[in-house]
């Protein structure tokens, strides 16, 4: 569904992906060509629910089934979540592709990079916290800061919720087929 490979079990995880792919381009990121979330998706299959029950003759009450009465018109409910938590409409993020150096937008607005970065990643960078002058230190350092936390949270969905077996672990549970090399004379 919305183009995601029949692996990805979470709607949350596919757009949270969609919008990391859609910040590496040197481009906007259009909103309208990323999946719903799930609370969005869930608003829009109720009435999708209440439109085919209507069609089939069974009264509901149009306000249990994502509809919201506004100046006698029915309007829809697109979610019941806000856009997004204050501290991620807040956080700036760049899209440096050779380091994170002077030119990056995270350090010329005094921020260290974060998890939505489009080159470290938040991982290790030259754009380092303010007062630490070792060059091999990571841009959260290994602790991630509460700002970080909050951000990862939110664009993070449930692992618990996707398969998560990588190629090694399905090659340790692949026995293995014993063949006999000896030719007999």
């Amino acid at each position: 569904m919305y183009g995601a490979p029949i692996t990805e079990l979470s709607i949350n995880n596919y757009r949270y992906l969609s919008f990391a792919k859609s910040t590496r381009l040197n481009a906007p990121v259009k909103l309208s060509t990323l999946p719903p979330t799930a609370a969005a998706a869930q608003q829009h299959l109720y009435r999708v629910y209440y439109q085919v029950q209507t069609w089939l003759g069974n009264e509901l009450d149009p306000e249990q089934w994502g509809w919201i009465i506004n100046n006698n018109f029915l309007e829809p409910v697109m979610t019941l979540l806000p856009p997004a938590p204050d501290v991620l409409l807040n956080t700036i993020f760049c899209n440096c592709t050779k380091g994170c150096g002077s030119n990056c937008g995270c350090r010329k607005v005094g921020l260290p990079c974060s998890v939505v970065c489009g080159h470290c990643r938040g991982q290790a960078c030259l754009n380092v916290t303010p007062g630490d002058n070792s060059a091999d230190t990571f841009c959260n350092s290994t602790e991630e800061t509460e700002h970080d936390e909050m951000i990862t949270d939110y664009l993070t969905p449930n692992v618990s919720e996707k398969n998560t077996n990588t190629d090694s672990e399905a090659e340790e549970e692949t026995p293995e087929i014993e063949h006999d090399d000896e030719q007999e004379s």
